[in-house]
């Protein structure tokens, strides 16, 4: 080709020929699987994913829009080994090429157990798992929810055997899927809808079992997703799951608050055996009986020994007896008390002799007196009176008053 030939060529726009690329790739490469590691992972306001795949050699740019990525299992994390299948195609703005992906499952692990572990470990970071928070079983239920399928085994088993072990519980039943594409969403809804009646009082609920027969681990899906377990966790009411065979452990089993293996675990577990209660019943009521008979024996040979006693026999001879003791120990007070007083009169008698001897009046029937002034004052100087002084002379027989018409020393 000449210049000149080369000139009268069309040349290209770049975005004609980004075009061109973008057609050639996506017929080339329709429908690819790469396997890579995520690495740059940004989750967009919109709800797409954007992120880049890379090995040792290389990277593509992957992005994976809002209407596929919500039928992932499990959330690709940075460092992650994933196999992704999309087609390539070019994203013209910046004329960069990348994957489109359709469809994108775990490297070396299964998506749903990958999911199930995130979900898990999510869950009891949030602290769902906690048994603190576990509340116990009601003893005796009067209102039981029942979440099940109607047209399963499991919801007719339950019924049959409360209604054999305690008919007395009243049961309600919501019905919802099980299983399948948005069983998770209708088992979420319809607890929160017995805890709406229960909050509101309009169907008081002492418990609430959700329960379903044995599957697949795809039947039981719907009780590891997230809403059943959000459902779960935020009810008022005790939640007793009872979720396939005993060998199946779900997420709703660990956030309940009781776990029991089968349905009719679960109903063993709520309500007592009314045949076993009234069997207890007569037993107590036997060993009642014999306890009272054992009690009346001892009281009525109690009653016994105590009728041989001479206190019950002849109740007033104790009476009599301290009668007369009393009696006794009154004449023996009163004789004490004449000889108390006949020692008291022989040494009254001796002191009074005595004063009697010691007394100034004995002396004045020897012939002594006793003179004093008018005043009161004895006199024992004649330079204590003066004439005309009036004096009162005690003798031995009465008494003399006489006027002073002269005092003075003897001799004088």
């Amino acid at each position: 080709m000449t210049a000149a030939t080369k000139l009268k060529a069309e040349p290209l726009s770049v975005s004609a020929l980004t075009a061109q690329l973008k057609g050639l790739l996506e017929r080339s490469f329709a429908s690819v699987w790469v396997a890579g590691e995520v690495s740059n992972f940004t989750r967009a306001a919109s709800g797409h994913w954007y992120f880049t795949l890379k090995d040792a050699g290389s990277q593509i740019r992957t992005v994976m829009f809002r209407g596929c990525n919500l039928r992932m299992r499990f959330d690709p994390r940075d460092g992650m080994e994933v196999l992704a299948r999309g087609r390539v195609t070019v994203y013209e703005p910046r004329g960069e090429y990348q994957l489109l992906a359709e469809e994108m499952q775990p490297k070396g692990i299964g998506a749903a157990e990958l999911a199930l572990r995130q979900l898990k470990e999510k869950l009891l970071a949030k602290g769902y798992f906690d048994p603190r928070r576990k509340r116990p079983l009601p003893p005796f239920p009067r209102r039981v929810g029942l979440i099940a399928s109607a047209s399963g085994a499991a919801v007719r088993d339950m019924v049959e055997l409360f209604a054999q072990r305690w008919p007395l519980t009243e049961l309600v039943i919501r019905p919802s899927r099980v299983q399948g594409d948005g069983a998770a969403l209708e088992v979420a809804a319809a607890l929160k809808l017995l805890n709406h009646f229960h909050t509101t009082r309009e169907l008081p609920l002492d418990a609430i079992v959700i329960g379903r027969g044995g599957g697949s681990a795809e039947d039981l899906w719907a009780f590891n997703e997230e809403p059943v377990a959000d459902a779960i966790f935020q009810s008022v009411v005790p939640v007793v799951s009872a979720v396939g065979h005993e060998i199946d452990v779900t997420v709703a089993d660990l956030v309940a608050d009781h776990r029991a293996e089968t349905p009719s675990a679960a109903v063993v577990a709520l309500v007592p055996d009314r045949r076993e209660m009234v069997a207890g019943l007569l037993e107590l009521r036997t060993r009642l009986y014999e306890a009272v008979a054992r009690r009346l024996d001892f009281a009525r040979d109690r009653v016994e020994q105590l009728a041989t006693r001479p206190a019950l026999r002849r109740p007033l001879q104790r009476v009599r007896d301290f009668e007369q003791r009393l009696d006794d120990t009154a004449a023996r007070l009163g004789r004490a008390a004449n000889h108390r007083l006949v020692q008291a009169g022989s040494q009254l008698a001796a002191l009074a002799a005595r004063l009697e001897t010691l007394s100034p009046l004995n002396v004045l029937t020897r012939g002594y007196s006793l003179t004093h002034t008018a005043g009161g004052k004895l006199v024992r100087a004649a330079a204590e009176v003066a004439p005309g002084d009036v004096l009162v002379t005690r003798v031995a027989a009465g008494q003399i008053v006489s006027r002073v018409e002269q005092a003075g020393e003897p001799g004088a």
